[in-house]
């Protein structure tokens, strides 16, 4: 997948995620976390019936006006495949002594859709881009901010909504990138993603 089909989808997906949270809120509940910046539930569903999780790859938004040259965009689509492998094997880890990790869909199986604002290479205090003036999710330059949806893998319907900017700043590049600042941040959204499963199971 190139670049440019990447902006577009994550901008997609950005987009349902903002009117999700504020057009639905009926349906879509706050909830307040200490762990990340915004958590939205629907209500009624019961979470514990998920004993297995789907990981779907992830996708990565980064401003349009940051143009690539062929050489850097091949470096770049590399290093999304790395950072792809990485944050499944984040979630993996943190998962499956408790909980089985497919790749097809199925009866209770809880679908992961994530995608990554992706800030590392502006430069300390300088502007956001505008294509994110639209957005309720934090976001700062030298950091990536995750946006998560949890769906039910057979109906697709949408079952939560997260968001969270990465505590590890990094400035860089998007060929030069700081893998131990990235795998951190994935560790700790996946630490809390299964704190937050089992929170569900317990009760």
């Amino acid at each position: 997948m190139n670049n440019k089909n990447l902006i577009v989808i994550a901008g997609l997906v950005l987009l349902s995620a903002v009117v999700a949270c504020s057009g639905t809120i009926n349906v879509y509940k706050y909830q307040y976390d200490t762990t990340l910046d915004e958590v939205y539930l629907k209500d009624g569903v019961d979470f514990g019936r998920y004993q297995s999780v789907m990981i779907d790859g992830i996708s990565v938004w980064r401003p349009s006006a940051h143009v690539l040259s062929p050489e850097d965009a091949v470096t770049a689509r590399a290093n999304l495949a790395k950072a792809q492998d990485l944050f499944f094997s984040s979630v993996g880890n943190a998962l499956s002594d408790r909980y089985a990790v497919v790749k097809a869909a199925g009866k209770n199986v809880l679908r992961v859709q994530v995608e990554f604002i992706d800030l590392r290479a502006l430069a300390p205090g300088e502007d956001l881009p505008a294509d994110l003036d639209r957005l309720r999710v934090r976001t700062k330059p030298g950091h990536i901010t995750m946006i998560a949806r949890l769906l039910d893998s057979r109906s697709g319907e949408v079952l939560a909504r997260a968001a969270d900017l990465g505590k590890r700043e990094a400035f860089g590049t998007y060929t030069l990138i700081d893998w131990e600042a990235i795998a951190s941040d994935f560790d700790y959204w996946a630490l809390v993603f299964r704190g937050w499963l089992d929170q569900m199971h317990s009760g």
